[in-house]
């Protein structure tokens, strides 16, 4: 039998800490269609990937509702 175990904490800091650093596929992705500030500063070279916490990942809400 597999032997499970936990590798992360699972803390609140260690999942903000993901969000601020994972990138999202935001190209060409329906979802993220309402982000056209976002889709503008790809376009025009002021950003080259999107994370997580740009799209509202770190707002408290988002898990604890």
């Amino acid at each position: 039998m597999d032997e499970v175990s936990q590798h992360a904490d699972l803390s609140m800091g260690w999942c903000v800490n993901c969000h601020r650093t994972t990138k999202v596929q935001f190209a060409e992705n329906g979802y993220y269609s309402i982000f056209e500030k976002l889709h503008n500063d790809i376009k025009n070279g002021h950003i080259d990937s999107v994370t997580v916490e740009m799209v509202g990942g770190t707002e408290c809400q988002k898990c604890h509702y």
